[in-house]
């Protein structure tokens, strides 16, 4: 009887350094992808649902809250995909690899925090309903999040039932196809490299007209009237020191119109109009900065009222 037993416990499958990377590795990066896919579709709706508050500065950049996750996609789901059907092929070149403790925790666990996902997921659309906030852009979050966590419970739950039809392998070609679908598009949406870069170098240009302007008040509210150059605005004791094109490294322009009223000009790169959420994006505190490809100005008009009851000591 004893050796019986000792027979059966010697077939049990054994967790091998093998079998340890290999399914730690596919679990991992399954929760990478799925992590950053949500937050991928997330974007997507911000841009394309966007919210008044991004309108008024409160929100934060979608297009560049999508890099990451799009990064992450290019790299860590074909890891992902990869390391998924070598499994599959170990288990059905060898079955009982199915039954190794390692595979076991690792996807019981993965079903759970699925479950959580899903219930909390369920629970905020619930509790936004109940307080009457129940909006397109919220749904459609709260949608985007229960079909992945919805798609990893049904597929892993598939997996553990050995369920092998054309359903399951339609489901997960057509799971890889639209994630890599949503990262193809995100190309469009956020535009090349060098797009970016031309963004970025734009808002520089608006921070540093920003910066201009605010030196400018600041140098009209010690002295009462308006610099006839912008070098004037140079301060080694305060540490100012007024910017230039990051680009070309030319000095932008600048002009008096009269009394008060200045004008600041730079050329652009890109069409500010052409971002949902420039408003968040842009420092828009101080006066519009709307801005179209080419040299563009912007007159600025100073409040003796305003700026004389202001204490002198600090710039705006």
């Amino acid at each position: 009887m004893v050796c019986i037993i000792m027979v059966m416990n010697d077939n049990k499958p054994k967790t091998t350094p093998r079998d340890f990377f290999l399914n730690l590795l596919s679990i991992v990066t399954l929760y990478f992808s799925a992590t950053s896919f949500g937050i991928l579709l997330v974007q997507y709706v911000n841009i394309f649902v966007p919210d008044v508050l991004d309108k008024i500065g409160y929100g934060g950049d979608p297009y560049s809250a999508m890099r990451f996750p799009v990064a992450s996609l290019f790299v860590v789901f074909p890891v992902y995909v990869f390391s998924a059907r070598f499994l599959e092929k170990e288990h059905v070149k060898t079955p009982e690899k199915k039954s190794i403790a390692i595979h076991k925790w690792l996807v019981y666990l993965t079903l759970f925090i699925a479950a959580l996902v899903i219930i909390g997921d369920l629970v905020a659309l619930v509790l936004k309903f109940l307080d009457g906030e129940i909006t397109t852009r919220f749904i459609l979050k709260v949608f985007a999040i229960l079909l992945i966590a919805g798609s990893i419970f049904y597929y892993y739950l598939a997996g553990l039932r050995d369920r092998k039809s054309k359903f399951i392998s339609a489901f997960k070609y057509g799971v890889m196809s639209v994630v890599a679908a949503s990262v193809l598009a995100s190309f469009f949406v956020i535009g090349s490299p060098a797009a970016q870069k031309e963004r970025r170098i734009d808002t520089r240009r608006v921070e540093d007209l920003r910066l201009i302007q605010s030196e400018v008040a600041y140098y009209w509210q010690n002295k009462k009237a308006l610099p006839e150059s912008i070098s004037l605005l140079n301060d080694d004791l305060r540490g100012v020191s007024v910017p230039v094109d990051p680009e070309t490294g030319e000095a932008y322009k600048y002009r008096v119109v009269r009394d008060e009223v200045f004008e600041l000009c730079a050329k652009f790169s890109t069409d500010s109009s052409l971002y949902v959420t420039e408003s968040a994006y842009y420092p828009y505190e101080s006066g519009n900065w709307d801005h179209g490809v080419g040299e563009v100005c912007f007159e600025r008009t100073i409040d003796p009222d305003f700026y004389s009851n202001t204490a002198k000591t600090l710039p705006l």
